[in-house]
C-alpha cells in the first residue's frame, strides 16, 4: 500500500504515464489529514443530540432533552448511503469506516437495502434477514450493525433506518397468497405489501424486531426512519403495475377495500351512481361488486378521482401504522418519512400528511442498459451535465418540496464515468443549502465491504476520486457555508390540481407540470426558496426570471446560456461548468482554463479557518477532473478510453477489454489500477489581503508535496495569479493555500 502511494505521489513530478492530459491519483482515506480532513465538522453524539422536528426543520433537542426550547440547535445533514452488505462491516473495519466518513464531512448514513438478499448462511452478513420466515433476523448482521452504530455515534454520525426496500414475500415460507398461474410475487412485493393485511402485519413485526434487536430506543444515533423505498399504490396505478399485480386473492382484497371506501362515502348504490353519472351493469355497493379503476380509465372523472383518493387512503393507512410502530419502539419524537415525492407526486402531500418529513431522489445521467437490465458489460450513458442542461433536475427537486416540513434528498448521483460528475456534490450542496433543505445523501458510499477498492465503479463514492476530493468541501457548503434564501415563495396546489397531475401521471416531473398548468417558472428556485402548500383558496401569481439568475442572498449565480454556475459566499468561491476559454469571476476568484483544455471545470475554494476567503490564512482548493482506470492488458499501461456506444453519436461507454471479451462495454464495476485523472490546467486569480501566499499540491493522504514555484504564484492586482496543473508541477486535484 505505502509503496503504491509513493509511486502515485511521485508520478506527478514525472512525465505522465500515458497521455499528457492525465495523471495518476489514489487517495488513502484512512490516513487522510491536513487541509483535506473535515473531521472538525463533527463531534460525538450524546442524548442532547437526539434529532427532533419543529418549525419545518431538524433540530438537536439540546441539553434539557426537551424539544421546542431555547437550547434546541438547527442542523443540516450531509449523508451517504450504504447498501446491501456494506451496512454490516466486520468489527475490524467498523471504526475505520466511521472515521473515514467523518473525514469526508459526513454526519448521516442511510442504511439502505438491508432487507434485500436474505442470507441462507448468516455468516455472510449480506442482509439483516435470513432465509427463514420473514422477519427472521440475522444475528451476525445485527451484531455487526450495532457495533457499527456505536462507531458512527462516536464520530458524530447519525443513521437513517430504512424499513422496507427490497424484500419480496415468499408465499410458501411467509404464508401469503400465491399469484395466479404460478406467477412470481412482484419485485420487492410492490405494491402488494402496502395494502395486503398479512404483509402489513409482518412488516410491523419486522419494524418492532429490528429496532429492538439494534437497541435503538432513545439512542441519539437514530436520526430518522424511512418506511418504504420508491413506491406507493398511487404510483403503482400511474405506472400500470397495480393492474398487473392486483390479481387473484390480492385483487379480491383490494376490491373489498375499495367497496368499503365507497360505502363509507356514498352509503348506497343510488348515491354513487348519481355522483358518477351511472354504473356498469352488475355493479353495486351492496354486493361489493364495484370494479377497480384501471390505469387506462380517465373517465368519468368523478370515478377516477374517487379511486385516487381511495389509493391515497391505502397509502396513508399503511404509513400511519408503520410510523406508529416505529415510534412506539423508539420514541414519539423520531422523525419518520414515507416514500419519495417522485413515487406518488402531489397526492403524496395527502397520503404523507401525518409524517414528520418528506424525501426525494434524483439521478443525473443514470446508466442505460439497451439489451439486458444491469448488464455491467453492456451499458451506456449520455455524458450529460447537470450545470450544462439547465439544472432542470435540481429545479424539479426544489418544486417538489412541501413548505411546512423538513425536506431531504436521500439518493442522488451523477455516476462514474460521466466526465462532468465532479460537479454534482458541490453544486447540489450549494443549491440545497440555499433552498434550506435539511439533508442530502449521496448514493452510495459502498454497495459491499470492498472498502479498499483502488478504482472507481458504478454508483459508489468509495474510490471515485473525481467526487471524493471535494466531498468535504461540499459538506462544509451544505452544513454551514451557504446562507438560506431570504424570501420564500409558497406554491399553492389545490386538490383539483393534485388530482389532475396524478391523473396525468405527473408524479416525478412536478416543476414542468406546474410550469404548464400554472405558469410557474422553475428558475425561481435560483432566486428564492420555493415550496408546495395544499391550499384550495390561494392562487399562484406568475413571475418570471430572465438571463443569468442570482440568488437573493447574492451567493449563487447560474447562467443557463453560458452553462456555468458560480458560488461567491464569504468563505467559499467556486466555478462549475463549461467555461471554455472565458475568464469567469466568482467572488474572491477568477478562473480561466489553459489553452487546449476540454473546456469544463469544477473548481472550489473554501476557507478552513471560518474567515472570509479574502482574509483567510488557510484554504483548500480542489479542481478534480474525470477518472478512468487502466485498460487491462495494455502495454505500456494506458488509460481506458471513453468511446461512443456502438454506432451511436450521443451515447457513450468505456472501451471493452481485449479480444477475449466480445461485449460492447468495459466493466461498469471497475477496471484495473492505477486510476488516471484528467488534468485540468488553469489559472486562478485569488483576491486576498495577504502580502504573500504559499500553494502546496497535496498527495493522496492530504500531505503537502513540493510547493508551487514562484513563477506559478505571481502577485497580481488585488491578489495572486496561480497556475495550477502546469508542466513540471506535482500534479494533484487539491491544494492547500497558506497565507
Amino acid at each position: 500500500m505505502r509503496a503504491f502511494l509513493v509511486i502515485c505521489a511521485a508520478a506527478a513530478t514525472l512525465p505522465c504515464l500515458a497521455q499528457d492530459r492525465y495523471y495518476t491519483f489514489f487517495a488513502d482515506l484512512d490516513r487522510l489529514g491536513g487541509a483535506a480532513d473535515f473531521s472538525f465538522l463533527n463531534r460525538p453524539l450524546t442524548p442532547a443530540d437526539r434529532l427532533v422536528v419543529h418549525d419545518g426543520h431538524f433540530y438537536r433537542v439540546g441539553k434539557d432533552l426537551k424539544p421546542g426550547t431555547r437550547d434546541d440547535e438547527r442542523l443540516r445533514l450531509f449523508g451517504v448511503n450504504l447498501a446491501f452488505s456494506g451496512n454490516f462491516p466486520e468489527e475490524k473495519d467498523a471504526v475505520r469506516i466511521a472515521r473515514r466518513l467523518r473525514r469526508l464531512g459526513v454526519n448521516l448514513v442511510r442504511l439502505h437495502h438491508m432487507d434485500s438478499s436474505p442470507d441462507s448462511d448468516p455468516q455472510q452478513a449480506r442482509s439483516i434477514l435470513t432465509t427463514g420466515p420473514y422477519p427472521t433476523l440475522n444475528p451476525v448482521a445485527v451484531s455487526r450493525l450495532r457495533n457499527f452504530l456505536d462507531a458512527l455515534k462516536a464520530e458524530g454520525i447519525y443513521v437513517n433506518l430504512n424499513l422496507h426496500v427490497g424484500y419480496a414475500f415468499r408465499p410458501a415460507v411467509d404464508k401469503v397468497p400465491a399469484m395466479p398461474d404460478g406467477a412470481a410475487i412482484p419485485t420487492q412485493s410492490k405494491p402488494l405489501h402496502i395494502y395486503y393485511p398479512r404483509m402489513v402485519e409482518l412488516q410491523l413485526e419486522f419494524t418492532r424486531k429490528v429496532i429492538q434487536a439494534l437497541a435503538l430506543k432513545n439512542d441519539a444515533v437514530l436520526g430518522m426512519v424511512e418506511i418504504d423505498n420508491e413506491t406507493s399504490v398511487v404510483d403503482a396505478w400511474q405506472r400500470g403495475s397495480l393492474d398487473r399485480t392486483s390479481v387473484g386473492e390480492y385483487g379480491a382484497e383490494l376490491r373489498r377495500q375499495w367497496n368499503a371506501f365507497l360505502r363509507a362515502k356514498y352509503r348506497e348504490t343510488a348515491s354513487l351512481s348519481k355522483a358518477w353519472g351511472g354504473l356498469a351493469e352488475g355493479q353495486a355497493l351492496e354486493s361489493g361488486t364495484v370494479a377497480l379503476v384501471t390505469n387506462k380509465e380517465l373517465a368519468p372523472e368523478a370515478r377516477v378521482n374517487d379511486f385516487l383518493m381511495f389509493l391515497v387512503d391505502c397509502d396513508r393507512s399503511y404509513l400511519r401504522r408503520m410510523r406508529e410502530e416505529a415510534q412506539r419502539n423508539t420514541d414519539a419524537l423520531v422523525p419518520v418519512a414515507g416514500t419519495q415525492m417522485g413515487f406518488g407526486g402531489l397526492l403524496n402531500l395527502d397520503s404523507h400528511s401525518g409524517l414528520e418529513y418528506n424525501d426525494n431522489h434524483f439521478y443525473i445521467d443514470h446508466y442505460n442498459f439497451p439489451n439486458r437490465s444491469w448488464d455491467t458489460r453492456d451499458w451506456r450513458i449520455r455524458d450529460s451535465s447537470s450545470v450544462g442542461s439547465g439544472l432542470a433536475t435540481l429545479l424539479n427537486m426544489a418544486a417538489a418540496r412541501e413548505t411546512s416540513k423538513p425536506y431531504t434528498v436521500s439518493e442522488f448521483n451523477q455516476p462514474w464515468p460521466n466526465r462532468q460528475a465532479a460537479e454534482i456534490d458541490p453544486t447540489l450542496a450549494a443549491f440545497g443549502a440555499f433552498q434550506d433543505w435539511d439533508s442530502i445523501m449521496h448514493f452510495a458510499y459502498s454497495h459491499n465491504r470492498n472498502w479498499d477498492e483502488r478504482t472507481p465503479n458504478g454508483f459508489d463514492l468509495n474510490s471515485d476520486w473525481s467526487k471524493d476530493v471535494s466531498l468535504g468541501q461540499s459538506a462544509l457548503l451544505f452544513r454551514q457555508g451557504i446562507q438560506p434564501a431570504r424570501q420564500a415563495l409558497r406554491i399553492p396546489v389545490s386538490l383539483d390540481v393534485r388530482l389532475q397531475l396524478t391523473r396525468e401521471r405527473r408524479n416525478g416531473s412536478i416543476a414542468p407540470a406546474l410550469a404548464q398548468l400554472m405558469e410557474y417558472d422553475p428558475a425561481l428556485a435560483l432566486q428564492h426558496r420555493v415550496g408546495l402548500a395544499r391550499d384550495d383558496k390561494a392562487k399562484w401569481q406568475p413571475r418570471k426570471t430572465s438571463g443569468a439568475v442570482t440568488s437573493d442572498t447574492g451567493e449563487i449565480t447560474y447562467d443557463a446560456a453560458a452553462k456555468t454556475m458560480t458560488v461567491q459566499a464569504p468563505g467559499a468561491a467556486g466555478v462549475f461548468g463549461f467555461t471554455g476559454a472565458r475568464k469567469v469571476t466568482a467572488g474572491a476568484i477568477d478562473v480561466e482554463l489553459a489553452p487546449g483544455s476540454r473546456g469544463f471545470v469544477t473548481l472550489l475554494v473554501t476557507a478552513l479557518d471560518q474567515r472570509p476567503i479574502r482574509d483567510s490564512a488557510r484554504m483548500l482548493l480542489t479542481v478534480p477532473g474525470y477518472t478512468v482506470g487502466t485498460q487491462r492488458g495494455s502495454d505500456p499501461p494506458r488509460p481506458q478510453r471513453f468511446i461512443p456506444y456502438g454506432q451511436t453519436s450521443d451515447w457513450w461507454t468505456l472501451e471493452p477489454e481485449p479480444a477475449a471479451n466480445p461485449r460492447p462495454s468495459g466493466g461498469m464495476s471497475g477496471s484495473a489500477p492505477p486510476v488516471y485523472m484528467e488534468r485540468v490546467e488553469c489559472f486562478v486569480l485569488l483576491r486576498t489581503t495577504a502580502d504573500a501566499i504559499v500553494v502546496y499540491p497535496l498527495d493522496g493522504t492530504g500531505a503537502r508535496l513540493e510547493k508551487l514555484a514562484a513563477a506559478d504564484v505571481q502577485k497580481a492586482d488585488g491578489g495572486f495569479r496561480i497556475h495550477l496543473q502546469a508542466d513540471g508541477q506535482a500534479l494533484a486535484p487539491w491544494y492547500e493555500i497558506v497565507r
